[in-house]
């Protein structure tokens, strides 16, 4: 971690990194000015800040810093995931207080919530890639993924820890329901159906996808051979996918009939994390990252051909690759490298990397925004 420089004027910490950071943001205003038409944003976990790429230029154009004052104190976040609405109309990022940097709460451990300081979601406008707003979860919730409706009134966050969803109502900002899962289950990944009617929960505890029918809430669990790290649902909403991770392999569920099996990856497979499928559903890239649960590290991309069911090319890519998004065109691949810092650029027709961008330490979610997905939240 970037070690705290104290300012003594005004009694708050920032890092080398963040002040540059914010420099970077001083131009922030003027990005919808500057014709970007494709953007990735990336959670740069270790660092709290949510970095941004045009795509055309393959440059980071931005950096967003999350730190912030709370509670009388200055907090830094790690920022776990990032995704952008489908409207276009703002982008979320999960971020979990960072007692590791935090001086005198450097000690406070997971079951200490003595300090009243909340894991938050930030709300960010992507057309000035500034933050418009924020809203409290829970302490030491550590959340992990977010998705959102398709109309961009509804946010659906996990809470790894707590074992909790959270419903979010993104117009007034407030959380409107929590879904208490099984204890020990730790949901991770989410993904909504197409239809937005059901939600689909990775269950890295519970060795399992849950199915959750957002009219009534029910819950319907698909046991796994191992622990469920992300799901991916195909456009088409034929296929759920989760990526079990210690077994190495793919679990599929076809939502037509229910029948349900398992796509295996190669022999040297360390470990999948994060999948996401092309726009005309007939592919699924998976990253094989390792590197967690005392696994080797990888640095290869899969892509499973999915009415084959089987991986049909292996690219290599960063070191741990980590999480992955398709553009809307389903010609390149995003990845984000944990170790190498960078995030991969494939190329879907050659099956190749053609380019790294250096973003920061620890990249993680990812998330993809153009200019015809809508405007201002």
């Amino acid at each position: 971690m970037k070690k705290l420089l104290l300012i003594a004027a005004i009694g708050l910490a920032l890092s080398p990194f963040m002040i540059s950071a914010l420099v970077l943001n001083l131009d922030a205003a003027n990005s919808s000015e500057e014709g970007y038409d494709e953007k990735v944003y990336v959670a740069i976990e270790a660092e709290g800040r949510v970095g941004v790429i045009d795509t055309a230029s393959r440059k980071m154009i931005r950096s967003i810093d999350l730190s912030e004052v709370q509670n009388n104190t200055f907090v830094k976040y790690t920022t776990h995931n990032v995704q952008v609405a489908p409207d276009g109309r703002m982008v979320l990022a999960t971020a979990n207080v960072d007692r590791d940097v935090m001086g005198e709460n450097k000690s406070a451990k997971a079951e200490d919530v003595s300090d009243g300081l909340f894991d938050k979601i930030f709300i960010i406008d992507p057309l000035s890639d500034t933050i418009v707003g924020s809203l409290p979860i829970e302490i030491d919730s550590h959340l992990a993924h977010v998705v959102v409706t398709n109309d961009g009134t509804l946010a659906y966050v996990a809470s790894q820890v707590k074992d909790r969803l959270y419903i979010i109502d993104l117009r007034d900002k407030k959380i409107i329901k929590t879904i208490s899962l099984d204890e020990g289950s730790a949901p991770h990944g989410l993904r909504l159906s197409t239809d937005n009617s059901k939600l689909y929960v990775a269950l890295i505890g519970g060795k399992a996808l849950a199915e959750i029918d957002l009219e009534s809430y029910s819950v319907r669990k698909y046991p796994l051979s191992g622990a469920v790290i992300q799901t991916a649902v195909s456009p088409d909403g034929n296929y759920v996918f989760g990526s079990v991770y210690d077994t190495k392999k793919v679990a599929w569920i076809n939502t037509l009939t229910n029948e349900q099996g398992y796509i295996d990856l190669p022999a040297d497979a360390k470990g999948s994390v994060q999948l996401y499928p092309t726009p005309d559903s007939r592919y699924l890239y998976v990253v094989n990252q390792g590197y967690y649960f005392e696994q080797p590290t990888g640095n290869t991309v899969y892509r499973i051909d999915i009415e084959r069911k089987k991986v049909d090319e292996i690219i290599p890519a960063g070191d741990a690759p980590h999480g992955i998004v398709v553009d809307k065109k389903g010609q390149f691949v995003y990845v984000t490298n944990l170790l190498s810092e960078d995030i991969s650029i494939i190329e879907t027709a050659s099956s190749k990397e053609v380019a790294r961008v250096k973003v920061g330490e620890m990249p993680n979610g990812v998330s993809i925004w153009h200019t015809q997905m809508g405007g201002t939240p």
